[in-house]
């Protein structure tokens, strides 16, 4: 069987891990929190809700290096730019974030959605 049937099979089968649908301010950051477990790959997708045709919001995810006390006390933007420097994996593409994630260890993973078109907006989180 083709490998990326496999691949589709297997994710459009299981529910999400995480499945939100959210909302930030011009320029905010978000965070979630998810236990992930080693050796396993996950799938992280982020649509934009499209109120406005610049609407982007860029994803990363953030391994337990990642300071969660500091993440918290830093200004806009700070904040996302620190959490990209612990990043495990990123989709920072303009639209709609598509990526996979390969866990290194099992434990607590942050997830963080940044408005990069300093727009505002919807959207939607998954992480299968």
């Amino acid at each position: 069987m083709n490998l990326v049937l496999v691949f589709f099979l297997f994710f459009s089968s299981s529910p999400p891990l995480l499945d939100v649908e959210d909302s930030l301010e011009r320029g905010a950051t978000a965070l979630y929190t998810v236990s992930l477990q080693e050796g396993t790959e996950y799938w992280i997708m982020l649509e934009a809700g499209g109120e406005a045709l610049e609407t982007d919001f860029d994803v990363i995810v953030a391994g337990r290096e990642m300071n969660l006390e500091q993440f918290m006390n830093l200004p806009y933007r700070e904040d996302f730019e620190y959490a990209r420097s612990h990043s495990c994996a990123a989709g920072c593409e303009s639209g709609d974030e598509s990526f996979t994630l390969s866990a290194q260890y099992t434990g607590v993973y942050y997830i963080v959605v940044h408005d990069a078109g300093q727009t505002g907006g919807t959207y939607r989180l998954k992480l299968q």
